[in-house]
């Protein structure tokens, strides 16, 4: 392994105000590493000091690496890092994030460095770093970060024992922002908001809200296997799993995170049927997970405006054209489930939905509010899918 060179170093931190420099007594600090509710606790303790340093030591110790992927990810003309700075994020339930921020003279380019600290969350991200690389390998467009190491490292716990951890580097999305449910506090209603860190929160447009739910629900169906009926699953908003870049070109959502690609559903037996049945299963919980959210990204369980059902299904229905064009799925799948939508029941379709309610853990605190919404959600998809299949008729 060969270590970096002898190049400036920064520490900072992300904050409302922009990013801000560490003051020594910052980086005697604790990582808050138990969050209320998180299902696993820890006794650690570990200082934001040698979280930084742990994450140092991983760049200069696989410098060539680093630097191969600063050439790939660089602008044109990127030659040498003079200076890294690495930005201490925000904390997860799994994982530490920090934004590592390597600069060259005028230019930079951005990575991040996700962290585990508990046996749970170095667990995840290992399986996280396969998932990217598979799907990276297995598609020709990338909605997700590429990765490129992955190493174990140890850092000093306040009692001097070495604590074993796990990271990696990946893409950073730069100019992408979480963006989450919120108050207007003038007038009380519900509203979407842009988490822009640089100029500040923005509320969206109910079109803009409506190309986001779009551009996810595409990414989503994409990466779906209907062959063997993998999915990217879990995925919460309130977890900021997409991001969205808003800018004079429009909106481009990006997802940032594959905790699982597995198969949901499990059928007892072989028939040609079950690729339509798990494809509707699968869209329904689309349709319901799309519109969950909590206040803030943080508080109460909220349901998403109606507005946001049409940019779902629409996705839903581009992936799988865009599946059949590249040949990873056969063409007539689209032309199958229309056929079956076009003669399926508002019954039918309700009683599908309390299924896929049914799947979720009882103790969820989205299963209140998704009950509470349920039957007015299945008679607007229902109306959206009639449209859908009138559409392609009038087409054909």
């Amino acid at each position: 392994m060969k270590y970096g060179p002898e190049i400036g170093v920064k520490f900072s931190y992300s904050s409302p105000a922009g990013t801000l420099p560490f003051h020594d007594e910052e980086l005697e600090a604790h990582l808050p590493l138990n969050r209320p509710g998180a299902e696993e606790k820890t006794s650690l303790k570990i200082t934001y000091k040698s979280y930084l340093l742990g994450i140092r030591h991983f760049i200069l110790g696989n410098w060539d690496r680093f630097v191969a992927a600063v050439t790939e990810q660089g602008p044109c003309g990127f030659q040498q890092v003079a200076e890294i700075e690495i930005i201490a994020e925000k904390h997860g339930s799994d994982y530490h994030p920090a934004r590592l921020r390597a600069r060259t003279g005028e230019s930079h380019v951005d990575f991040v460095v996700n962290v585990a600290l508990t046996d749970r969350g170095k667990k995840r991200l290992l399986n996280e770093f396969q998932l990217l690389n598979y799907l990276h390998s297995e598609h020709r467009q990338s909605f997700i970060p590429r990765v490129y190491f992955l190493e174990r490292e140890c850092l000093s716990g306040d009692n001097g024992d070495k604590i074993r951890i796990v990271m990696f580097l990946g893409e950073w999305f730069d100019g992408y922002h979480e963006f989450h449910l919120s108050c207007n506090p003038q007038t009380g209603s519900l509203i979407t908001v842009l988490w822009d860190m640089d100029r500040g929160h923005e509320e969206l447009s109910s079109q803009e809200v409506q190309e986001i739910y779009r551009q996810a629900a595409f990414i989503l169906t994409y990466y779906y296997d209907t062959e063997r009926y993998c999915e990217i699953f879990p995925w919460h908003h309130a977890s900021g799993d997409f991001v969205v870049c808003r800018s004079d070109a429009g909106i481009q959502v990006k997802l940032v995170t594959v905790r699982q690609y597995i198969s949901r559903i499990v059928f007892e037996e072989n028939r040609p049927e079950n690729r339509i049945e798990a494809l509707l299963i699968f869209l329904a919980n689309l349709t319901v997970r799309m519109r969950l959210d909590r206040l803030d990204g943080i508080g109460d369980t909220l349901w998403a405006g109606g507005h946001c059902v049409q940019g779902t299904v629409s996705g839903f229905f581009e992936g799988l054209a865009a599946k059949a064009s590249i040949g990873s799925s056969a063409p007539p799948l689209r032309d199958e489930l229309l056929r079956l939508l076009s003669r399926i029941s508002p019954g039918h379709l309700a009683e599908l939905f309390e299924a896929v309610v049914e799947s979720y853990h009882k103790d969820a605190p989205d299963v209140a509010v998704i009950l509470e919404h349920l039957p007015e959600h299945v008679f607007q998809v229902y109306q959206i899918l009639k449209q859908v299949d009138k559409l392609n008729r009038s087409r054909t």
